[in-house]
């Protein structure tokens, strides 16, 4: 499995503002360390949940879909990023090497939590005809465009981390630290439970 942003977040979820706001930081000389601490943050988060946290464009190939997100009939597979906007394409890779499409009136999207793609009756999920990497499913996640679709809690996690992060490189802390205890907090009602 191999998943490929295609397109990135338009913006980020907290701006450069609101964290120069929370660090009680007037002057510019820090913009770009904060701008940089703000996307390391957004980056653990969304490591961290599994989720986009504004909306981005990706790209997952499988080898095969993976059982561990198969629905218990077999007919409907959840895709590996939440919360799951739209899905552009699905595509099986022939043994030419070419890929032909799903046709999209044999399967709906589902967007509730967490978002999958459901074959519909007569029809099942496609098996693939190369093993390597012969599924490619092509979709968008994220909460919304903008910080303010972004859950509160999830902005709160990125400013303490952001925080942390800032204190350490202005040498009130020597290294990096580990997440503060709040974020963990913060990001446990959005964390996926792996078995």
């Amino acid at each position: 499995m191999s998943l490929t942003l295609l397109s990135p977040p338009g913006a980020e979820p907290v701006s450069l503002e609101a964290a120069k706001a929370w660090l009680r930081v007037s002057h510019e000389d820090d913009d770009a360390l904060i701008t940089d601490a703000i996307i390391t943050a957004r980056e653990h988060v969304e490591a961290r949940t599994g989720l986009a946290l504004i909306t981005q464009s990706w790209r997952e190939r499988l080898d095969d879909w993976p059982r561990r997100r198969l629905s218990a009939s077999g007919l409907a597979v959840s895709l590996a990023k939440a919360p799951l906007l739209s899905v552009e394409a699905v595509r099986g890779r022939e043994r030419d090497g070419t890929l032909s499409v799903w046709d999209p009136a044999e399967y709906r999207v589902e967007t509730c939590e967490p978002g999958r793609l459901v074959a519909i009756l007569p029809f099942s999920l496609p098996r693939p005809v190369v093993k390597a990497g012969g599924i490619e499913i092509e979709f968008s996640a994220g909460f919304g465009e903008t910080s303010d679709d972004v859950p509160a809690p999830l902005r709160a996690a990125i400013l303490h981390l952001v925080a942390a992060r800032y204190g350490a490189d202005r040498g009130e802390g020597g290294e990096t630290p580990p997440a503060p205890e709040i974020v963990d907090r913060l990001l446990a009602p959005y964390t996926q439970v792996r078995l």
